[in-house]
């Protein structure tokens, strides 16, 4: 049975599928980012700490601490139920609860080097500025972050075949749908912010998409959907319009019709006098 999530804020799910997907999106941002810490991140050194937030099935946050054995690396997330068992775990992983929404517990305050998190804006509805703050707070002095998003604003919609019988449609109806709701998330200000919130040095990496994988992407986004779409009311008009439109894109994926979106990873050190 699917579980909804509906009710702590999560616009996806944590099945199977979710988790499925989750894994399959983090392998391939790999393939257009080519790092899991960005290079102008310090390289991190035995007794160091990592945190990764909104881990979900703790990839990432595996990868990291199998490159890097000496250091410590704590996954956070509102659910752990994506994440391993505590029994399967290297001696350098832990996973535990936490809502970026709310301010972290004092045992987690300024304790790591480096924080990452990737793709919260668009799962979030109209996600609050203070988790950019309750994030912060999470990070020694002079520490690093590592925020990961997609930038729709340079989404594209690419047509492989010559056929000219062939014309995109639902296609460029998601991108439309999906460039709306990253106007209302953080993202396109997210930069400012971090500098509002006592973050210093921010700097805005932009990686766009690799032709190769754009069919990958596609049919991971329609996924995405298809998530979103279940955990949206019975009966509502997106849920209906999503359902639907969910069926042509796949068909005009298969016809050489894909789209693809820059990824945008902002890195970003906390001031070293900040509060909290």
């Amino acid at each position: 049975m699917a579980e909804s999530t509906a009710g702590d804020g999560y616009q996806l799910r944590r099945d199977f599928t979710g988790s499925t997907r989750l894994n399959c999106q983090h392998y391939l941002w790999q393939q257009e980012l080519r790092f899991n810490l960005h290079p102008s991140i310090p390289t991190p050194v035995p007794g160091n700490a990592i945190a990764d937030v909104a881990t979900g099935t703790g990839v990432w946050l595996l990868e990291v601490a199998r490159e890097h054995p000496g250091v410590n690396c704590l996954g956070l997330d509102i659910s752990t139920a994506q994440a391993p068992p505590k029994q399967w775990l290297p001696s350098n992983v832990d996973f535990t609860t936490w809502s970026i929404f709310e301010e972290p517990p004092a045992a987690l305050r300024r304790k790591f080097d480096v924080v990452h998190i990737r793709l919260v804006c668009l799962v979030t509805v109209d996600g609050p500025s203070s988790m950019i703050g309750n994030i912060a707070m999470l990070l020694k002095p002079n520490g690093y972050l590592q925020w990961e998003e997609l930038d729709l604003s340079r989404s594209v919609v690419v047509v492989a075949t010559t056929d000219a019988s062939i014309k995109p449609v639902a296609i460029p109806r998601m991108d439309t749908i999906m460039k709306a709701r990253s106007q209302r998330s953080l993202i396109p200000k997210l930069g400012e912010m971090l500098c509002e919130n006592g973050f210093q040095s921010v700097k805005r990496y932009h990686f766009e998409p690799r032709m190769e994988v754009m069919k990958f992407h596609t049919k991971m986004h329609v996924l995405a959907w298809a998530e979103a779409a279940f955990n949206m009311p019975e009966g509502s008009q997106l849920k209906k319009e999503i359902s639907q439109l969910l069926a042509e894109v796949q068909e005009e994926a298969n016809q050489g019709i894909c789209h693809g979106a820059a990824k945008v990873v902002f890195v970003a050190q906390r001031g070293g006098q900040v509060a909290g």
